[in-house]
């Protein structure tokens, strides 16, 4: 077995440290070489290669493998020039990704959007070429990794090398058990209220992970989430900072008199009502669907690395950050109210402390924020300013 170091020993998510010497060893290789910015303090950004597949539906490969699910389900093929290709709404797309990995035999992966995909309402799942199951890149795995994309809410303009999706390597089983994540609340501040005091374990429901709220109170004048309209022009992933908030979302606002009505198969963005940080010795993960907390999804960008709301000489409450939920609801209108338990964080151990934590040199874009759009749109708009185009709650 190789040697990778003390950060190899123990149960937990691999460090940043492990990602890039895995790169010199052979055991991730790529089309082209690794770009600076695709390191993450506990994961690797993954890249689009240079041509995918229109398909005709979304499908694990099994057994049969997915060269001989492709020649089934296959209807085109859909080269991505450097200026880029339009990838339209609500139609399922299968991208080979620049990434191969020859896995050690106690090493697997995890899949997830990226932060930014996730609330431009991207649908993104891992596939490795024998795959039974999303996401799942299986210890000693040996081959290609591939990336099924469905845009919802928006089409959007990919080009060669978008990072859309992230994995994580791990040894072992990284998740706390209950006692463990209650200690670790218990020892150092890792989940703040909003009015700026820690939350221990007493405080909080524990059980397969944190549950955590939704916020919708606040000033009547205060955006409190976002709706995405239909019909929208194509999102070009990189042109940060130059859509216009009101041309793709519409904005909530609190009002107190009237409740928060979910409809049926529209896109919203919130924030929790709890802030979180998580120390350098931790990462974490949100529980993508939970069906006691409603028939809706809460997110699909679910996973933070080290640091994230994290300043270890700063104010715990100042440094803290709001998770961004993502929701799509099911068949029915659903009733959401302010601190409705709707999502978990399930804690997750590192094997050693990453070199650089999320905020700190990482390319970082969502630290410390509270209810936040993707980095696509302006932060501040003349035609989003509040009161205009207001969409009450009960809309």
């Amino acid at each position: 077995m190789p040697d990778y170091g003390d950060h190899g020993l123990a149960s937990g998510v691999l460090p940043r440290e492990w990602i890039l010497e895995a790169f010199t060893r052979g055991i991730i290789t790529a089309e082209d070489p690794l770009a600076d910015e695709q390191v993450q303090p506990n994961s690797l950004d993954l890249r689009l290669s240079r041509s995918g597949y229109r398909v005709q539906c979304s499908f694990l490969p099994g057994p049969e493998g997915l060269v001989s699910k492709l020649d089934r389900f296959r209807w085109y093929d859909l080269p991505i020039p450097a200026d880029g290709a339009v990838l339209e709404r609500n139609q399922v797309y299968l991208f080979p990704l620049m990434e191969s990995v020859a896995l050690p035999e106690e090493v697997s992966g995890r899949g997830n959007p990226k932060s930014t995909i996730g609330r431009l309402d991207i649908f993104t799942r891992l596939v490795t070429e024998y795959g039974d199951a999303f996401d799942a890149t299986p210890a000693g795995y040996r081959g290609r990794l591939y990336l099924e994309v469905v845009p919802r809410s928006f089409a959007v303009r990919v080009r060669p090398g978008d990072l859309l999706a992230q994995i994580r390597f791990q040894r072992g089983e990284p998740l706390l058990t209950d006692g463990d994540t209650a200690e670790a609340l218990d020892q150092q501040p890792i989940i703040i209220h909003r009015r700026g005091d820690a939350m221990h374990a007493a405080d909080l429901r524990v059980a397969s992970g944190i549950f955590l709220s939704v916020h919708l109170t606040d000033s009547r004048d205060i955006t409190i989430g976002y709706r995405a309209r239909k019909n929208t022009p194509p999102i070009d992933l990189r042109a940060p900072g130059t859509l216009s908030v009101r041309r793709h979302w519409e904005r909530l606002y609190s009002q107190s008199s009237a409740p928060m009505i979910l409809q049926p198969d529209e896109f919203y963005i919130f924030s929790s009502q709890e802030l979180v940080r998580i120390p350098p010795a931790f990462c974490a993960e949100m529980v993508p669907f939970d069906a006691g907390s409603g028939e809706l999804r809460t997110h699909y960008a679910g996973f933070f690395d080290s640091g994230f709301g994290y300043a270890p000489n700063g104010d715990p409450a100042t440094s803290a950050a709001a998770v961004v939920l993502e929701i799509r609801n099911r068949d029915v209108p659903f009733l959401l109210e302010e601190g409705h338990p709707l999502f978990r964080v399930t804690l997750l151990r590192n094997t050693a402390l990453p070199g650089i934590v999320y905020g700190a040199g990482s390319g970082s874009s969502y630290q410390g924020q509270r209810l936040r759009l993707s980095k696509q749109f302006r932060s501040t708009d003349d035609d989003d300013a509040p009161g205009q185009g207001r969409l009450d709650f009960a809309g």
